[in-house]
């Protein structure tokens, strides 16, 4: 009987791994379209000689990338 509680005790850990990687991934995702959404204001702010949106985008981007790689690492295989 232990042993099968033990077992639970496992998978139950697992799926809080897969959850804790799906929302990192699902927060990457939502990072990365508001960098494509602020895309738009790096043209105008370079053009006015201020890099502010730019160095944004880029680290906001980074971030999203970030995130979802260290997500997709912790959610693991789907088809496992």
């Amino acid at each position: 009987m232990a042993g099968k509680d033990l077992m639970k005790m496992e998978e139950a850990a697992m799926a809080g791994e897969e959850r804790v990687g799906s929302v990192m991934m699902t927060v990457g995702k939502v990072l990365l379209w508001f960098a494509f959404i602020l895309c738009s204001f790096v043209y105008v702010g370079l053009r006015s000689g201020s890099h502010m949106w730019m160095w944004w985008v880029l680290g906001q981007g980074t971030l999203g990338l970030i995130l979802l790689g260290v997500g997709a690492h912790k959610r693991g295989s789907l088809t496992e």
